[in-house]
């Protein structure tokens, strides 16, 4: 059995296919919306040639594109069986002993089987993806061959190779397919033509794998021309390349077909160079919760004594202070409120505000060195103890439990302090992989009867925190409980409409029995302000009470209902749910494929939004907004797909950077501060974005020009930015070749990423040359 080295992990595992409602697993689809007429595609002519021009390989027109199939070939679509029969277990590709089924393969002086038919299987089926899973179940198929084969001799490895490439090329293509088809419900239809090229191609290996016995019999076949030697297969490999590009590129492009042309605002703002201190308190991480605001004088008052309290007990100490309570109740300004008012009785205060609006504060990696920076900044002796930790070599092995212990328990222990930390909204803890089960485990076992560390914590009364707390013996408190009643809304609505004495009374009777009074009151002042027609309005809302409803209501007032505005809506909300980290107006239009609808849009939302001016960066008022746009059945005519914001995102990034990479690093710096703060940004998240975007496939045009003409100049440069760097930014880039969209964009990306880092690292020798010699 031969040894392929080059494969790292088993390609063949069985996949599961989603169900559907036909035989290939998924629902008839409409007409989409791009056109893969054979009439209307051209062949990719020059497809080995590296792009020289803006518009880069996703202008070009490459020939019609595959199709797909479901994992288990089925004939009700056409598909043939492979080879006799359907491909069995897992087989693994490096050092397995367990073959292919006998049956699979024909015995060597039988007549060799074609081992792909595809022609009826795309006249059946009604999906593109199909025919292009048939065709992976093939190339599967032919690697089981090969690795029955033994010995094969080295002249198959790089074959091999390239056939694995495909595999997982045609694999990736299908998952990308599978992906557009959730987020638009509409597949592409199925289209032959260049899938019956790699077809012939494919069986024409699968026939020389079964006809070479050994290697010396491989030595000695010829091809259809009459060649001998090793030749047959390797110009057949050469033939699929070719194919193979073809394909890809017709894939790409019909990928583009239904995106807009991306054509960015190139107007410049003044120009007012700045500073890394601008840049950095610019993008500080929201975890203290900075676009809180305190509770309104008078409001809240039990709550707070009640904390205040607590924080102070010394007969029978509570190690943990837990409010629970319904969305938009005010927990968030509670939080607020003591952290400021702890913070001017300088009380050793650590805090963390969880907050869906950034994956950095949706994520516990920055918790515990968050605490304990703060640690340290309100005193420095907790300097040494906290340092120590984090320069131990096996740090990155620990657990969650343990960094935390580490971190903020025994330094407070060594130091013999105590503290308070704030955690606030432990519901917009991601739980994805688990984050937030670990954080709520950790602060169990804090449970002592003289607590260093006293927790105040918030959230929404969901089932696994109401559990943890039952577990840890935790009593959690309602603001019901609390206060005794909604007062404190009265006070909120007078201070709010003290210029409409007879709209207050009217409002609280409609607002009394909401849920997330505090968010309805706060929308509803809003849109009562701005209103033509309070009386109206008023009866608009006593209609319901949810959260929901008032969202309806207020983007029905908010936004025209003309077929533009809605449409600006669509791009500027996408763009902001998809952001990887609070953008601004001022940035968010720069990196807009339409300019000037940002501004309309955002200031029309004013009572959903939070932001002070064109450069605060933009946050949704609460969670509860997020979770309505992002779904179909609450949100309706409003809802909103952050995968096409990711998708607008990355081509804006990519456009930006392109915009600038090449000037030098002094042109750069004198940029005025939106435009270094969109060209850092850009650089930390373009990957990201094409990493989480709606149709990835037609990313592939723009990455390819930017990894030919751009990609070693913006590595080079990051080095002399805060926040970026060389290395880590090409870390990021190189992901991208393991996204196994297109053999073009993997060569480019690794070629030029790699020529970055050979620089990069004789630059470095130079410098450290240099020093060894003056201190010599």
């Amino acid at each position: 059995m031969p040894e392929f080295g080059f494969l790292k992990r088993n390609p063949f595992k069985s996949r599961r296919t989603k169900g559907g409602s036909n035989a290939s697993g998924r629902a008839t689809p409409n007409i989409h919306r791009g056109s893969l007429d054979s009439s209307n595609q051209q062949a990719a002519a020059g497809a080995q040639q590296p792009p020289n021009n803006a518009a880069g390989p996703s202008s070009q027109t490459g020939q019609p594109i595959p199709s797909t199939a479901p994992n288990a070939v089925h004939p009700a679509i056409g598909g043939q069986y492979i080879a006799g029969n359907t491909i069995g277990g897992p087989v693994d590709a490096g050092d397995a002993t367990v073959a292919p089924s006998g049956a699979d393969i024909p015995p060597i002086d039988e007549p060799t089987p074609e081992l792909l038919d595809i022609s009826s299987a795309i006249s059946k089926a009604t999906d593109l993806r199909d025919p292009i899973k048939v065709t992976t179940e093939a190339m599967k198929k032919v690697l089981e061959t090969a690795k029955s084969r033994s010995p094969l001799g080295e002249k198959w490895t790089v074959p091999l190779r390239r056939l694995l490439f495909y595999h997982d090329t045609l694999e990736t293509h299908s998952k990308h397919l599978d992906y557009d088809f959730e987020v638009d419900q509409t597949p592409p239809p199925p289209e032959p033509t260049v899938i019956h090229s790699l077809e012939t191609e494919l069986n024409k290996v699968y026939r020389i794998l079964c006809e070479s016995k050994t290697a010396e019999s491989s030595a000695i076949n010829s091809d259809t021309d009459g060649t001998s030697g090793d030749e047959p297969i390797t110009k057949t490999i050469a033939d699929m390349d070719k194919i193979f590009e073809e394909y890809t590129d017709a894939l790409h492009e019909f990928a583009t077909q239904s995106i807009a042309q991306f054509k960015p605002d190139q107007s410049q703002l003044n120009q007012e160079p700045a500073t890394d201190a601008q840049q950095r308190a610019q993008n500080v991480p929201n975890v203290y919760g900075k676009q809180h605001l305190p509770c309104l004088l008078g409001t809240r008052e039990r709550t707070l004594a009640a904390i205040s309290k607590w924080a102070d007990e010394t007969a029978d100490p509570k190690p943990i202070f837990l409010l629970l309570d319904v969305a938009g109740s005010g927990k968030s300004t509670v939080a607020k409120h003591m952290a400021n008012k702890w913070s001017w009785e300088k009380r050793l205060l650590a805090r963390f505000f969880f907050s869906r609006d950034t994956a950095t504060t949706m994520s516990t990696d920055l918790f515990c060195s968050t605490i304990a920076d703060a640690f340290v900044a309100h005193d420095r002796k907790f300097e040494a103890p906290i340092k120590a930790f984090k320069e131990r070599p096996d740090i990155g092995l620990l657990s969650f439990e343990e960094v935390f212990n580490g971190l903020v328990i025994s330094p407070l222990e060594e130091l013999n302090r105590e503290a308070i930390l704030i955690i606030d909204a432990l519901d917009e803890c991601d739980n994805e992989h688990g984050s937030r089960d670990e954080l709520l485990n950790t602060l169990r076992g804090q449970q002592f009867p003289i607590p260093r560390l006293r927790i105040l914590a918030t959230g929404r009364p969901e089932f696994d925190i109401r559990k943890w707390a039952r577990i840890s013996g935790v009593e959690y408190a309602t603001f019901i409980q609390l206060e005794g009643g909604q007062k404190d809304v009265e006070v909120y609505i007078k201070h709010r409409l003290q210029d409409l004495p007879y709209i207050q009374d009217r409002l609280y009777d409609v607002i009394k029995d909401a849920d997330g009074v505090f968010i309805w009151a706060r929308i509803a002042c809003d849109l009562i302000l701005k209103t033509a027609n309070v009386n109206r309005l008023l009866e608009e809302l006593r209609t319901e009470v949810t959260l929901d409803f008032l969202y309806r209501v207020a983007l029905e007032h908010s936004i025209p209902k003309d077929k533009p505005s809605r449409h600006a809506f669509t791009v500027v909300l996408q763009m902001i749910l998809a952001a990887r980290e609070p953008l601004s107006m001022a940035e968010l239009e720069r990196l807009s494929p339409e300019p000037g609808i940002v501004e309309g849009i955002v200031t029309r939302l004013g009572a959903l939004l939070l932001y002070k001016d064109r450069e605060d960066p933009i946050r949704l008022l609460h969670a509860t907004f997020r979770e309505f746009l992002t779904s179909r059945a609450k949100a309706g005519v409003f809802f909103i797909q952050p995968e096409h914001g990711n998708q607008t995102l990355a081509l804006g990034c990519l456009s930006f950077i392109s915009n600038y990479s090449s000037k030098d690093d002094s042109t750069l710096r004198s940029l005025d501060v939106t435009s270094q703060r969109i060209y850092v940004y850009s650089s930390k998240s373009w990957v990201y974005h094409c990493m989480a975007s709606y149709r990835k496939l037609a990313l592939n045009g723009p990455i390819l020009e930017f990894a030919y003409n751009r990609l070693e100049n913006w590595a080079d440069l990051a080095d002399k930015w805060y926040r970026l760097d060389t290395l880590s930014s090409l870390r990021d880039v190189l992901a991208l070749s393991r996204q196994n969209t297109s053999l073009k964009v993997t060569e480019a990306v690794v070629d030029h990423g790699l020529k970055t880092i050979v620089r990069a690292s004789a630059v470095l020798k130079s410098k450290l040359n240099r020093i060894t010699y003056f201190l010599s």
